[in-house]
């Protein structure tokens, strides 16, 4: 085997154990407050954000597809992937803006063709990741407008997913395609209040927090189907579609309740609950479809549903907890061209572009300014997108027939919600790289 598709399995194994296994954090994101935080699961790979996070009837032969696994059946060679994703945003509302970022790992998975018929993965995920810091002042009701309250709330970690897939073929053109996820993470979220008299100058102040610890394992599984149809000798067209079930998943929680001084001393500190329950996550379908010309371009369009109004927060009944989410959709198009991949005389037709661009709505149960009962909030998120397989080498290289791809896709897009005026912009960039390779082949000798 290519020994440096060897040396990147190990050093890829390396990272995996010497790095706690937390979702990736990226910039503040006030939103990722409700539920589990910031969906991750259901976007796909680098392949598929260059692509308006399409992929669902788009299959590859040179990339994986984890949005599908039936489209794992194309992947024909052990493939292994690795990506950073990095993000760069600016929060804004009518009053102030702040401009925030990072990057981190974004994902590893391998491909494992069987057989002619049969291609299993296994990979690592984000399934969410939360990562917000929120302030807030209003006057303390009775008070007689003397007394101020400070809040701030803050909330990082995330849940991980690791997924072993598998996809094959059934019969002429129709693939279908399983996975098992094993979900598991950590959540911490605190609360601290500062109450501030103006007529009294003597007192110290001091700050409340209360500090949520919530600890997520559990299952989730997730089926696909995809049937191509050739309908010319210059086109194909292509169906698919997913479903990811409902989820409860374990969840083991602790809240702190502590005093300190404003220079952090601690006054006093207690454990109020120790409890284990559950939390439920929804499912999730998506459709897609797919036209090519059999040769070097392809289009596609998908449409996710995410039946949110199912999340429950933690409860110690399945199911019983309370609402935060509501219903949510994304529709995405996008297309990818690669010029002559076989050229000798121009690297830049041995290239791969995609472009594409996406619209979706998500609800969040919050309470505003002014109510005492939470209410739903549009999320409004659009994008458009673009990216490139860049490859390195000299191309498939025998005897092992190694390729190998520099994955790189970018994100321009905002999210808005219109009740509250606070808006997020932001530029995602992720880098990845690909390897393609042969271990079974008999060797000829003359």
């Amino acid at each position: 085997m290519y020994k440096p598709f060897r040396a990147l399995l190990l050093i890829s194994g390396l990272v995996i154990g010497s790095q706690q296994l937390q979702a990736q954090q990226l910039s503040n994101s006030p939103y990722s407050r409700f539920g589990v935080g910031d969906l991750v699961h259901g976007t796909g790979s680098i392949r598929s954000a260059g692509m308006g996070q399409v992929g669902v009837a788009n299959g590859s032969a040179a990339l994986i597809n984890d949005l599908n696994p039936a489209l794992l059946y194309y992947n024909n060679s052990v493939t292994f992937e690795a990506a950073v994703a990095s993000e760069l945003k600016r929060l804004s509302d009518k009053n102030t803006s702040q401009v925030d970022g990072t990057a981190n790992l974004g994902y590893l998975s391998l491909a494992l063709p069987l057989s002619r018929r049969w291609t299993t993965s296994i990979g690592l995920r984000p399934y969410s990741r939360v990562n917000y810091t929120t302030i807030s002042t209003a006057p303390v009701a009775g008070s007689g407008s003397t007394v101020t309250s400070y809040n701030e709330y803050n909330g990082t970690g995330g849940i991980n997913e690791v997924y072993f897939a598998h996809g094959f073929r059934i019969a002429n053109g129709l693939t279908a395609g399983v996975s098992g996820s094993y979900l598991f993470g950590t959540i911490d979220r605190q609360e601290s209040t500062i109450l501030v008299d103006r007529e009294d100058s003597t007192s110290a102040l001091q700050k409340t927090l209360i500090h949520t610890t919530s600890k997520y394992t559990g299952l989730m599984f997730k089926g696909g189907l995809h049937y191509r149809k050739k309908i010319s000798d210059k086109a194909s067209l292509g169906i698919g579609g997913t479903y990811t079930t409902k989820a409860n998943i374990s969840t083991d929680r602790q809240v702190a309740q502590e005093r300190r001084l404003l220079d952090e001393s601690l006054i006093s500190s207690l454990v109020t609950d120790s409890l284990e329950g559950y939390t439920t996550l929804p499912h999730i379908l998506q459709l897609g479809l797919s036209f090519d010309n059999n040769k070097n371009w392809s289009v596609g369009a998908d449409y996710t549903q995410t039946k949110g109004s199912e999340y429950r927060g933690f409860s110690l009944a399945k199911e019983g907890g309370r609402q935060e989410l509501g219903d949510g959709y994304r529709i995405g198009i996008g297309s990818e061209i690669t010029p002559d991949a076989g050229s000798v005389s121009s690297y830049f037709k041995r290239v791969t572009y995609r472009f594409g661009g996406y619209y979706g709505n998500n609800q969040v149960n919050a309470i505003t300014p002014g109510n005492a009962t939470p209410r739903a909030h549009d999320l409004k998120d659009m994008a458009l997108t673009f990216g490139f397989s860049l490859p390195l080498g000299r191309g498939v290289r025998p005897p092992d027939y190694t390729q190998a791809l520099l994955n790189t896709s970018f994100t321009v897009g905002q999210l808005k919600a219109e009740n509250t005026g606070l808006k997020e912009q932001y530029l995602r960039v992720n880098l990845g790289i690909t390897f393609n390779n042969r271990w079974f082949i008999k060797r000829k000798f003359d």
